[in-house]
C-alpha cells in the first residue's frame, strides 16, 4: 500500500516577482521542497487583476483578499484551505491570514502540525504602531501557544524580539534556521560593460542599494543614505538605487533637491536574473535600514557572496549576518556598522570600505559560510 504524501502548505505576504525578503525566503524554501517530490502549495494574497505566477515546480494559490492595505491582506477562506494539509508554514508577519491559520489548526488539532516563520516583529509606523501593539498583545501569544514549531533566523533577532517572553516557556518549540544564499548564481564576476557604459561609469566608485522603494519597505532608510551620499560630496562616486514602488518618485525629488540627480541613479525594477551583475557593478553596497522591521537582510549575503564590502546598521539580526572577526574566503569583504538614522558616520566609512579590500579583524563573514 502506497503512503499518501503529506501535503504541505506554504502561507506567505508577498511573493515573486514583488521583491522582498520573506518572499524570496519562501519561494526558495517551496522551490528545494518541491524538487524532492514534495507535495507543496504556496497560499499568498493576490495583488493585482494583472498578477501572473512565476515559473516553478510547485502550485502557487492566489488568494482573493476580503481587504487589502498595502501588503496586509485578510483572507478568511483560508481556514478552509488549509483544512486538507498536513504542515501549515506561516511565514509572519502576516496579520490577515494568522487567524484563519490559527483556525484551522484548532479545528484540526494535531492533525495539522504548524510551523511559524518568524521573521520580524510587527513595528509600523503612525496609526499603525497602534494596531499592531493591539494584535501583538491579543493573537501574538496564541499562535506561539498552538504553534508546533517556531523559527528564527538568527538567534541575535530572537532575543531582541517580541516572541522572545515566550522563549522560556516554550523553549523546545524554538529553532533557529538562518537564510541562505545561491552561491552558484551569486558569484564574483567582471563589472559588465555594458552597464559601466549605460550608467557612465567609468573611472567612478559605485554604492549599490538593493530594495523595495514602496511604503510598506520604509524602514529601508533610502531617505538617510541619500543625505549621507550628499554629505559625501565626491566627484569620482555614484550611487545606485536599485528598485521600484510608490516611495521612488519622493527619493527621486530628494536627489534632485540635493542636485545629485547626476550622481545617484534610479534603476528601477530590476529581474533576478540580473541583479548579480548590480552587485559585481558596485564597489560597496549599503543597508541603511532605520528599525527592527529589518531583521536579517538577503541582500547583505548577496553582496557579499559576490565578495563586495558592505555597510550595514547596527540593527539585531543584522549585524549578526555582518559579523566582525571573521576570516573572508570569497574575496576580502569588509564590513562595517553604522548607527541607525545617522547618515554623517556613513560618508567616511564608504570612503574607508571602497578604498580597502582588506580590514584585518574586521572582516564580514562570507555568504558560504552562513
Amino acid at each position: 500500500m502506497v503512503r499518501e504524501k503529506i501535503k504541505i502548505a506554504q502561507v506567505v505576504s508577498t511573493f515573486p516577482p514583488y521583491r522582498g525578503g520573506m518572499g524570496n525566503v519562501a519561494f526558495h524554501l517551496a522551490d528545494s521542497l518541491s524538487q524532492k517530490s514534495l507535495n507543496l502549495t504556496v497560499f499568498t494574497p493576490k495583488t493585482s487583476s494583472q498578477d501572473h505566477n512565476i515559473q516553478s515546480y510547485f502550485e502557487i494559490y492566489k488568494l482573493k483578499p476580503q481587504f487589502k492595505y498595502g501588503n496586509s491582506a485578510l483572507v478568511f477562506q483560508l481556514a478552509y484551505l488549509l483544512f486538507k494539509y498536513g504542515i501549515v508554514h506561516l511565514h509572519y508577519p502576516f496579520m490577515g491570514a494568522s487567524i484563519p491559520t490559527l483556525i484551522a489548526k484548532l479545528l484540526r488539532g494535531k492533525k495539522l502540525k504548524l510551523v511559524v516563520h518568524y521573521h520580524m516583529d510587527l513595528v509600523g509606523r503612525d496609526w499603525k504602531s497602534y494596531v499592531y501593539r493591539i494584535y501583538n498583545f491579543i493573537f501574538l501569544p496564541v499562535l506561539v501557544k498552538f504553534a508546533d514549531r517556531i523559527i528564527a533566523t538568527s538567534d541575535d533577532y530572537l532575543k531582541s524580539s517580541l516572541i522572545y517572553k515566550y522563549y522560556q516557556k516554550y523553549r523546545s518549540k524554538f529553532s533557529i534556521l538562518p537564510n541562505g544564499v545561491n552561491l552558484d548564481y551569486f558569484t564574483p564576476k567582471e563589472k559588465q560593460h555594458s552597464l559601466v557604459d549605460k550608467y557612465d561609469l567609468a573611472g567612478q566608485k559605485v554604492i549599490l542599494f538593493v530594495g523595495a522603494l514602496d511604503s510598506s519597505h520604509y524602514f529601508k532608510g533610502v531617505n538617510y543614505l541619500i543625505k549621507a551620499f550628499e554629505i559625501l560630496n565626491k566627484d569620482d562616486v555614484k550611487l545606485i538605487i536599485v528598485g521600484s514602488g510608490d516611495l521612488l518618485k519622493i527619493y527621486q525629488e530628494m536627489a534632485d533637491s540635493f542636485d545629485l540627480s547626476k550622481k545617484i541613479i534610479f534603476t528601477g525594477y530590476i529581474p533576478d536574473n540580473e541583479l548579480v551583475d548590480y552587485y559585481n557593478l558596485c564597489d560597496i553596497f549599503v543597508l541603511p535600514s532605520i528599525d527592527k522591521s529589518e531583521a536579517f537582510g538577503m541582500v547583505l549575503l548577496e553582496a557579499m557572496a559576490c565578495a563586495k564590502p558592505v555597510i550595514a546598521t547596527d540593527l539585531a539580526g543584522v549585524r549578526q549576518v555582518v559579523e566582525k572577526k571573521v576570516n573572508a574566503t570569497r574575496g576580502a569583504s569588509t564590513a562595517c556598522w553604522s548607527s541607525p538614522k545617522t547618515p554623517p558616520t556613513w560618508p567616511s566609512k564608504s570612503i574607508f570600505c571602497s578604498t580597502t579590500r582588506t580590514w584585518p579583524g574586521n572582516m564580514a563573514k562570507p555568504a558560504d559560510k552562513k
